[in-house]
Formats: C-alpha cells, sequence, structure tokens
C-alpha cells in the first residue's frame, strides 16, 4: 500500500497553504509578572556580580538561587550562627537643627563671596550598575524588611550580609544546592472521539 500524497486533498483552486492552521494572536496578560514583582536593592557591585557568576556557573536564572542563599540565611540567622553588629555610620547625621525664639538684637550675617561651583562628576553619584533587582516573593521581603528593622538597617545591607554569608557558606562547603524535580499537574486540554 503505498504512502499518502500531501497533495491528494489540494483542489484546483486550493493550494496546500489554505489547508495549514493559521496562528491565533495570543494575547499576553503578564500576570506572572505582576504577581511577582522584581524588588530593587542597592547592594554591592561585588555581591550582585559574586550571585550573578554562581548563578551562570549552576546555569540557573538568578532569582531563585537569590531566593536560596536567602533562605539559607534566614535560617543560619534564627539559629544564632549568623549575628549582625550594627555599629554607627561615621558618615551619617551627628545632629539636627531646631529653633528657639529669642528677643536679642538682629545678628549681621556675613557677607560671602559666591564661589564659581565646581563641575562635579554626574556619573559618580548615578546608581546606575549598583542596584540589583530579584524576585523574593512577598514573603521573603516582609521577613527583610523586619530584620533591617530589628536592627535599624537598611534592606540592601541586610540582603548583601546574607548573600555574602551564603556565598562564604557555598565556597566552604557547608552549603550544597541541588535540583528538586517539581511534579507538574496534568490537565486535559482537549480530546478526540
Amino acid at each position: 500500500m503505498p504512502g499518502r500524497n500531501a497533495l491528494e486533498s489540494v483542489t484546483s483552486t486550493g493550494t496546500v497553504a489554505h489547508d495549514l492552521p493559521v496562528a491565533q494572536i495570543h494575547n499576553q496578560k503578564r500576570q506572572w509578572e505582576k504577581d511577582h514583582p522584581a524588588r530593587r536593592y542597592l547592594i554591592p557591585v561585588d555581591v550582585r556580580d559574586e550571585v550573578a557568576a554562581m548563578a551562570e556557573a549552576l546555569m540557573e536564572n538568578v532569582d531563585p538561587l537569590a531566593c536560596v542563599l536567602f533562605d539559607y540565611a534566614v535560617t543560619c540567622h534564627a539559629r544564632g550562627t549568623l549575628k549582625f553588629q550594627p555599629r554607627l555610620n561615621p558618615k551619617g547625621r551627628k545632629h539636627t537643627l531646631s529653633w528657639d525664639e529669642a528677643d536679642d538684637e538682629p545678628i549681621q550675617l556675613p557677607t560671602v563671596r559666591h564661589k564659581p561651583a565646581k563641575k562635579t562628576d554626574t556619573h559618580s553619584r548615578s546608581l546606575k550598575g549598583q542596584t540589583a533587582a530579584y524576585r523574593l516573593g512577598q514573603e521573603r521581603h516582609a521577613e527583610l524588611k523586619t530584620i533591617a528593622d530589628a536592627y535599624n538597617l537598611r534592606l540592601a545591607d541586610i540582603l548583601s550580609a546574607f548573600f555574602r554569608h551564603s556565598l562564604q557558606a557555598y565556597q566552604n562547603g557547608k552549603l550544597k544546592i541541588r535540583r528538586e524535580p517539581i511534579v507538574m499537574k496534568l490537565q486535559v486540554k482537549g480530546w478526540s472521539e
């Protein structure tokens, strides 16, 4: 029995192209991205690059790796093996200004010559390249915020310390990262009789 000929069903007015199904327009809603927003943290460039390099070495996306590093560090913090010792920032604010009413005689302000403004390098103040966005999830971000508030530190400082701790543990062999298969549920998309 000879095989089927694909051109048998072509009529004199139609072509093979008319028999092919037309691609449907798919309207993307981007719902997953809306439900899992990426938050930007001002972490040191070297930490950001180490996390990205580790993700590349493991052939994994950065976000799941960041979640694993975060979870490990939070567990170490809860156990007490990772402790924070906050100290005053010498470049931070040292005092505030306040005012009182006074009935003294007026004070003559010194005259100040206006000096020409120096041109500053605007690129040194830019945060471009110094931030990193991670999809840690709502629960991890809330936990990060709670820990940062407890120590009165910035979120980025805590996250950087967490990443450094986890990266060091991975390099020392204390942290092992493994892939676990995810069981997917199958759904019936269609059937034929």
